[in-house]
């Protein structure tokens, strides 16, 4: 993330959702190509009506204006694509958490979450079950397999008071202890040294006791 997004999280002490449909990637919470032909197919689809078909198809676009998703990198080791992917300029920031740290504050909230690493498919040729409709915003394509998602995702529809949720937002905010659930920040492997220097000056604003590592995946080998 870019430094601004550090710092909504250190000032707000809020984990940030985003609506589903704010996502670049077109396929998101999406049916498979293969799923739909199977359902479209009325000697396998139990006997469905066309037009009962054609509206559970076509409610995804409705479901992906009701998840918001929290998407995290899921790995022992840095990967370079996703440094490239993921930030505009060489100043960034990774923060590190592990799943015990991530998940207790999101138990805590008054909103129902549910966590899941997502399912690398094959569109065109592998069914997306239509029994839960959770399904299409777990699965993504292969082409990104690299990114390896753990994802954290708020239902609206199941804010049952209304109370957390406007109809209209776009995005949800989670409250969290940023020293509790940030384990370590890592520093982009292409920023200047000053900006590793600003970052350690941020957190100790903050009064948060945080290591601050610097990558070292472009620093040459020394034997």
């Amino acid at each position: 993330m870019d430094l601004t997004k550090l710092l909504s999280i250190l000032e707000n002490r809020k984990l940030y959702f985003p609506r589903s449909d704010q996502f670049e990637d077109p396929f998101e919470g999406a049916w498979s190509k293969a799923g739909v032909n199977l359902l479209r197919d009325s000697e396998k689809n139990g006997g469905l009506p066309p037009e009962a078909v054609e509206q559970l198809i076509s409610h995804s676009d409705v479901m992906k204006k009701k998840m918001f998703v929290s998407c995290w990198f899921a790995s022992e080791h840095e990967s370079a694509a996703m440094w490239k992917l993921y930030l505009q300029s060489n100043e960034g920031v990774a923060i590190r958490t592990d799943f015990s740290s991530l998940c207790e504050p999101l138990e805590a909230s008054a909103l129902k979450i549910r966590t899941t690493m997502v399912n690398y498919i094959d569109y065109e040729n592998q069914v997306i079950p239509f029994t839960n409709l959770f399904f299409p915003f777990v699965c993504k394509r292969l082409s990104f397999s690299h990114e390896n998602e753990f994802r954290a995702i708020v239902w609206s529809e199941e804010d049952v008071n209304k109370s957390q949720i406007d109809d209209r937002a776009k995005s949800v905010q989670v409250e969290i202890d940023p020293e509790k659930i940030i384990k370590s920040i890592y520093v982009s492997p292409s920023a200047p040294d000053w900006f590793g220097d600003l970052v350690i000056q941020l957190l100790q604003r903050y009064g948060l006791n945080i290591d601050v590592e610097v990558s070292n995946l472009y620093r040459r080998p020394v034997y």
